[in-house]
């Protein structure tokens, strides 16, 4: 990255802007080499600023929000990581917006999926509870059509604020591409914000939103660093259940171990590098694949300078 275009970034405003950042301090991994540059993004015209900004100078780019989808390689990436900020952490309901008891929840891309449960519990609201348990933002949320086997994002989605070098305009989530832990942006374009369709909750939401979130507590292995899943369900199984029956639970890699506590899961035992996780996931395809001929795929997101992918 030229000093031109880093004088750019670093005066402009809106941005906060640092160079070779270590992206282990911005994963739930706590792995990864340096970005060549982490720009905080803090309002809608920054955004489009700094887009047009790497578009001229052909600079690669990705958005990260709380990183607990993602593993960067140790080597790093040398593009820019933007992450937004405060201007776009917010959210609000619209009351009867769809018809009486429909209701349209609001929420900008930086929001935790956390924060935003907590506001349709406050709220009594009922429409996005199955993603109990996940972490990430909402950004990331439909970026990548998060779910669980209560559903997913697609089943409840409106619209989505999608943000590029020219400005912001709002996507029906129809024409999103949206699938099982996938979706297709145009090229160039940021999710800033979303819509949501919701309904009045039952008395009994609360209890069953605690309900799932104390099995996944008690289910999985929060207390040390992750990306949470690493491996989507196959069709009609489970990735753990294959993982575990193939005898790699509590297989370890350097610093990197298949949990004992649920094998879909990869955690970070300490000093565990990129590549330690990285040789787990590869390890885990090749034998579930031997074993059982299924194809099991990653669902965290390898970024960055990889020389191999899994």
């Amino acid at each position: 990255m030229n000093a031109t275009l880093q004088q750019q970034l670093a005066s402009t405003p809106g941005l906060r802007a640092r160079f070779d950042e270590p992206m282990a301090a911005h994963t739930t991994y706590k792995v990864g080499g340096p970005a060549a540059a982490f720009v905080e993004v803090h309002s809608p015209d920054a955004l489009v600023r700094l887009l047009a900004l790497l578009a001229a100078a052909a600079v690669p780019w990705l958005v990260l929000g709380n990183g607990s989808n993602a593993l960067f390689a140790d080597r790093g990436y040398s593009g820019a990581v933007l992450h937004l900020g405060q201007g776009f952490d917010h959210v609000a309901v619209a009351r009867d917006a769809g018809g009486p008891g429909t209701h349209r929840l609001s929420a900008g891309a930086a929001l935790s999926v956390t924060r935003l449960l907590r506001f349709v519990k406050d709220e009594q609201l009922s429409g996005v509870e199955f993603l109990g348990g996940i972490p990430g933002t909402v950004g990331g949320a439909v970026r990548m059509n998060a779910g669980t086997a209560a559903g997913e994002v697609s089943a409840t989605l409106e619209a989505a604020e999608l943000t590029n070098a020219g400005g912001a305009s709002w996507v029906p989530a129809a024409a999103l591409g949206l699938r099982y832990r996938h979706s297709e942006l145009p090229e160039g374009s940021v999710v800033t914000a979303a819509r949501f369709a919701v309904r009045d909750a039952d008395p009994d939401m609360r209890q069953r939103l605690d309900a799932v979130l104390a099995y996944r507590k008690a289910t999985q292995p929060l207390q040390a660093p992750s990306c949470g899943s690493v491996f989507a369900n196959p069709p009609g199984d489970h990735a753990g259940r294959l993982i575990e029956a193939a005898g790699l639970k509590g297989h370890t890699v350097g610093g990197a171990q298949v949990s004992e506590q649920h094998a879909n899961w990869i955690i970070n035992r300490g000093g565990a590098s990129a590549a330690d996780v990285h040789a787990l996931i590869a390890l885990c395809r090749r034998t579930v694949f031997e074993r059982f001929g299924v194809e099991l795929h990653h669902e965290v997101q390898l970024l960055g300078d990889w020389e191999v992918t899994a």
